[in-house]
């Protein structure tokens, strides 16, 4: 499998951010390569997605991997706290399956439902790290809802690093990860 450089920049940046002591949360588990890469940081992994597709083939690594600190839900992650208390981190890889029907997307309108949720649950050093895909017509217009958003967070209680490949003409994604520093203002 091509290895993209947002991809692997995500992962050297969750491998610094995670340890074997904290639960993070997969919310968009797509075929699991993310699930199975967070479960070797983490304590425990609970991995979200609408598709049954995702399911099954995030389910099948996890049995290769004999992984036992992984938890699957065919739920949007919209429900993350319906399956979840806390956590230390969540990871969104946000568009479509790939090799899925790409008519299925993440919605900015859920997307940003989510974050108004985990926002407030965060503590200090949490982190929220979204990879986001703008090559397709609903990735576009989920990132600039999502940029919007991110502007209204306070910048004295969270910073947001944005990592991105500007020179690149085949609009690539992009990382944004937001991290709290200090408790509300």
């Amino acid at each position: 499998m091509k290895k993209s450089y947002i991809l692997e920049t995500a992962h050297l940046l969750l491998s610094n951010l995670i340890s074997k002591e904290d639960v993070v949360v997969d919310a968009t588990m797509g075929n699991g390569h993310d699930t199975v890469y967070l479960a070797g940081l983490a304590q425990h992994v609970y991995a979200f997605d609408i598709q049954e597709k995702a399911l099954y083939e995030t389910q099948k690594k996890v049995n290769e991997q004999g992984l036992n600190n992984v938890s699957l839900f065919l739920d949007s992650h919209q429900h993350i706290f319906n399956h979840v208390n806390e956590f230390k981190g969540v990871i969104f890889n946000l568009g479509y399956l790939p090799n899925g029907n790409k008519e299925i997307t993440t919605k900015s309108d859920v997307t940003l439902e989510t974050l108004h949720l985990l926002i407030p649950h965060m503590k200090i050093h949490d982190f929220i790290m979204l990879v986001i895909y703008i090559g397709h017509p609903q990735g576009f217009i989920e990132s600039k809802a999502i940029e919007a958003y991110l502007k209204t967070l306070d910048n004295s209680t969270y910073k947001i690093l944005r990592v991105d490949m500007p020179y690149q003409n085949n609009q690539p994604p992009y990382i944004n990860l937001i991290t709290k520093i200090k408790d509300g203002s």
